[in-house]
């Protein structure tokens, strides 16, 4: 359906609008925002800014008023809703599985719907099972009811992703889940948006998710007014306004940290003494800081050496982590 090129598709919105009826100001007002092919853009700001109502329109489960969507090129409006859907993966915070087919029908509602033989929706399913790590034979042929809570979320994600579509749309689809299952699930999911490269809006009101995630992020104020839409390096080293910096909060060097993996950074020799707390190669440098605190002290064994504490200052060009960043920021 859509013009793909090696790195996905690209999404334009112009001045997209949606203004319900007898409300005195749109719930949404004049949007402009470029989605680059193959990227992850976070739409985050507070309840009720209308960043939701912006994703939908996309997928056109909330008609604009007024305005353009293009994806790949391709004008939107001028498609038939349920053919639109069915090219467009959809994740949500309820996950919002049918309970009374199992999880390997849940994934193969869209490919079905699409006409796929039976042996290749049969072979996408054991794929995708595979993909977000729920072994096919013990979960196909389970009921979501049998499911735990981050169990659930993976299978959404995977009927999300059935007909291998070039553009997800995801809405708080963790936020549901207990702190260590949402952290678990959103690590598996960065290493899965780099396999997969889809292009994809991803909504939450949590500025950490955010970073973590996002390639890019747009800060949205009331009715999607754009505050600021850059990578998250830029946003955490230059807030465009006070608003924009609230939602960063005190410890923004914390989370520059967090951007940051160990195999970016330089590592020192390693050398015969103490033993060392050990961390991965894939850590990030906030997970690396914690892991320094937590045993006192100021370095820690890698995969290729020894990280330390003034490494880690270097990496966010400061003199110092600030001691009451620390504290601000400890999880």
């Amino acid at each position: 359906m859509f013009d793909r090129d090696p790195e996905g598709v690209r999404i334009e919105l112009r001045a997209l609008t949606k203004h319900y009826p007898g409300q005195p100001a749109p719930a949404v007002d004049n949007v402009n925002l470029v989605i680059p092919a193959g990227e992850l853009v976070v739409f985050v700001g507070p309840s009720g800014c209308g960043k939701t109502t912006t994703m939908k329109m996309i997928n056109r489960l909330v008609e604009p008023t007024s305005g353009e969507i293009r994806i790949g090129g391709q004008d939107v409006l001028s498609l038939h809703p349920d053919e639109l859907r069915r090219h467009i993966g959809y994740a949500i915070q309820q996950v919002g599985l049918f309970p009374h087919q199992t999880v390997g029908q849940n994934i193969a509602l869209v490919p079905k719907l699409l006409g796929w033989p039976a042996d290749r929706i049969a072979a996408r399913v054991e794929e995708l099972l595979a993909l977000v790590h729920l072994d096919p034979a013990m979960f196909r042929d389970r009921y979501p009811r049998q499911l735990s809570g981050g169990q659930q979320q993976r299978v959404g994600v995977a009927r999300a992703l059935a007909a291998d579509p070039p553009v997800m749309l995801m809405d708080e689809p963790f936020g549901a889940t207990d702190p260590i299952t949402r952290e678990h699930l959103q690590n598996e999911f960065v290493k899965l948006q780099k396999q997969l490269r889809k292009t994809i809006i991803f909504v939450t009101h949590d500025f950490e998710e955010a970073i973590k995630l996002g390639d890019r992020i747009a800060v949205l104020k009331d009715r999607s007014h754009i505050a600021q839409y850059d990578t998250p390096a830029n946003i955490l080293a230059n807030p465009a306004d006070d608003y924009v910096a609230g939602f960063i909060g005190q410890d923004a060097t914390l989370k520059r940290l967090a951007l940051l993996r160990v195999a970016d950074v330089p590592q020192e020799e390693a050398r015969p003494g103490r033993e060392l707390p050990r961390i991965a190669a894939d850590a990030t440098l906030r997970e690396a800081l914690d892991l320094m605190v937590a045993h006192g002290t100021d370095r820690c064994g890698t995969p290729s050496g020894v990280l330390t504490y003034a490494t880690l200052c270097a990496a966010v060009g400061s003199s110092a982590v600030a001691r009451e960043e620390v504290v601000a920021g400890d999880r």
